[in-house]
């Protein structure tokens, strides 16, 4: 099983509009409407989230969870590696696999 988490914080009340916005980034992805530029400043946030995932321990749980899940064991830098190589058609064939499953809001009281 694979599991894509999209999270974003939003307002209940924006709901639709949020989700509006999602789906149709989906569906650019899916077409390959994105730049090089897109696709070289996605890896940079990536890279430099690897860099601090030892660093936060709610990052690092995360990361750790994710490979026990897989029972793919990456090193960080194979996964910046890996990151780095990482091309336009990959993203549009896997974006063409993805299905909105669940949905789900946290609040407080």
């Amino acid at each position: 099983m694979n599991n894509i988490f999209i999270r974003v914080g939003i307002e209940i009340q924006n709901y639709e509009k949020a989700l509006n916005i999602i789906k149709k980034q989906l569906d650019d992805m899916k077409n390959g409407e994105f730049t090089e530029e897109d696709l070289q400043n996605a890896k940079q946030n990536i890279i430099q989230t690897i860099k601090f995932i030892p660093d936060e321990q709610d990052t690092g749980i995360t990361y750790y969870f994710g490979q026990e899940l897989s029972g793919n064991y990456v090193s960080f830098e194979e996964y910046e590696n890996k990151v780095k190589s990482i091309t336009k058609e990959q993203i549009t064939k896997l974006a063409n696999k993805i299905n909105i499953d669940t949905i789900y809001f946290l609040t407080s009281k």
